[in-house]
């Protein structure tokens, strides 16, 4: 049982594979962003029978469903939307967004706990954001301003790295931070350092992830 949602990573990509810019930390630090909600589906596709010998002989039941990330981001500062949204900025400052805005490939990290209070990791190799909307609504004098969250979908894709990941959409890592302090060192390079096929295409086949 997971309880709490600490954090989250996000690294972009250019589209030879190489990292666009510094990991993205959402963590509740002032001005940077905090985290509130994150809702995983698709995790599971739905079976289907196939008759034979007048049975139901066999079950497909292979792969993913439509895999997608809802999450909830309170003040994730504008830069960082920008770069994640895909759009263009110029030397004045000024953010476009038009035709041409192609937002990058990310690879994201959740951090949450267990109830046993060890740490739960859950990773996505590969994958695009979208910020359908923004919102602008007057002040009521009357109330104190409580911001609210801007919603923001995560649609992963299979990764393309010439590791065991190669083809996976996901991973989760629970375990106790001293003891397994390597595996979660692990687990964050093969999200944020992969190692991609030279000569491949980025864009991958998976949509699963």
């Amino acid at each position: 049982m997971f309880v709490g949602y600490k954090r989250l990573k996000i690294q972009p990509f250019n589209e030879d594979g190489t990292k666009k810019g510094e990991l993205i930390i959402v963590e509740g630090k002032q001005h940077k962003g905090a985290t509130t909600t994150a809702e995983i589906s698709g995790l599971a596709k739905d079976s289907s029978t196939v008759a034979g010998s007048n049975i139901d002989y066999y079950i497909a039941r292979g792969g993913l469903g439509e895999v997608k990330v809802a999450l909830g981001i309170l003040d994730l500062p504008e830069d960082s939307a920008d770069v994640l949204s895909g759009f263009r900025k110029d030397a004045n400052g000024i953010t476009y967004g038009g035709s041409d805005t192609m937002p990058p490939y990310c690879s994201i990290e959740l951090e949450s706990t267990e109830d046993t209070g060890e740490i739960a990791l859950i990773g996505f190799f590969k994958g695009v954001f979208t910020r359908d909307k923004l919102n602008l609504e007057t002040l009521d004098s009357s109330k104190t301003f409580k911001p609210e969250p801007d919603a923001w979908s995560f649609k992963p894709g299979a990764s393309m790295a010439d590791d065991s990941t190669n083809g996976e959409v996901m991973q989760k890592f629970i375990g106790d931070t001293t003891e397994n302090a390597e595996a979660i060192t692990v687990f964050e390079k093969q999200l944020f350092d992969p190692a991609i096929s030279s000569g491949s295409d980025v864009d991958g086949g998976g949509t699963g992830n």
